[in-house]
């Protein structure tokens, strides 16, 4: 798989706080939950981890979203969350460079650790409204899941917000890929 970021916040719209009309009740309760997502796979599976695609410095562009143009640099950091050795999640984080300082410096040294659980423990972090998108079949996320050998014949969801450490923004995206439990009606 190519080391390209991908443009999650680029190539769709983003619907905020408002369920869309045709996303199931299952998939919504996903979705729109504010609680760490790290917190809730970690309940799905025997061993949660954190594979790191790439962590990169790059000037605001098209690919990313456009919360960050004024920026002059920004860290991204791509990775995949898996539950039992399967990619679940792909989470796309944009770190403005002005949001990376003080203590918020550690947050370009996470590595393999759940950024997750460094947000949700600090005390100062307060979440933005959550938005959520949908990928119909034939996106380019689907590629990505054909390569990860999870094809989907069903649409794929994502969303996003903003975290605030010490009123820092940075924006968390996460698309759940195929094997996540998300898609299955059974389990919340």
């Amino acid at each position: 798989m190519s080391n390209t970021i991908l443009p999650l916040g680029a190539l769709t719209s983003w619907i905020s706080e408002t369920k869309p009309v045709h996303c199931k009740e299952h998939i919504a309760k996903w979705l729109y939950d504010h609680n760490s997502l790290t917190k809730k796979l970690e309940s799905h599976c025997s061993t949660f981890t954190v594979e790191v695609k790439q962590q990169v410095s790059v000037r605001p562009s098209s690919l990313l979203s456009s919360y960050f143009n004024n920026e002059d640099k920004i860290l991204v950091r791509e990775v995949f969350l898996l539950c039992d050795g399967i990619a679940v999640v792909f989470a796309q984080t944009e770190i403005p460079y002005s949001t990376l300082t003080e203590q918020q410096t550690q947050l370009a040294e996470v590595g393999e650790q759940s950024l997750g659980k460094v947000l949700f423990q600090d005390p100062t972090m307060l979440r933005g409204q959550i938005e959520a998108t949908e990928f119909k079949k034939g996106s380019l996320f689907h590629q990505m899941t054909t390569e990860l050998k999870q094809p989907a014949e069903h649409s794929l969801w994502a969303r996003r917000s903003l975290f605030y450490l010490n009123n820092k923004p940075l924006l968390v995206s996460e698309l759940f890929l195929p094997a996540s439990a998300i898609y299955n009606v059974n389990r919340k």
